[in-house]
């Protein structure tokens, strides 16, 4: 095989069957990763169905098809700012900023109460 051969990126599922814009054009689909219940995470940032932050509780969740990612602590909203501009894009608990980063899986009872 030659040093010379020039290899093309492979294109994500969302740039093969999603119609595409001419206003931007983009290079690649960001991973939010998180650590959560002693494994790493990941979900694709364009797959968010909605987020919502409860300034009385310091808690931000971020809602995705396979499950709600709930993150509570005094720096909740800072780290919103930074994930919606998509620079806060790995995150762990450290038990003083963010206090508590869980994961509820889709179907999981116990989600209503967390995020409510």
């Amino acid at each position: 095989m030659s040093d010379d051969v020039i290899r093309m990126p492979a294109r994500s599922l969302k740039e093969q069957f999603s119609k595409g814009s001419e206003a931007w054009k983009e290079q690649s689909d960001p991973i939010f990763r998180f650590w959560a219940e002693g494994d790493w995470w990941g979900f694709p940032f364009f797959s968010l169905s909605a987020s919502r932050y409860f300034g009385d509780k310091e808690t931000l969740c971020l809602y995705w098809p396979l499950g709600t990612v709930v993150i509570a602590g005094p720096k909740a909203l800072d780290f919103y700012a930074g994930f919606c501009a998509h620079r806060a894009t790995c995150l762990k608990a450290d038990g003083k900023d963010i206090k508590v980063l869980n994961l509820i899986l889709s179907g999981d009872s116990d989600g209503v109460s967390k995020c409510s």
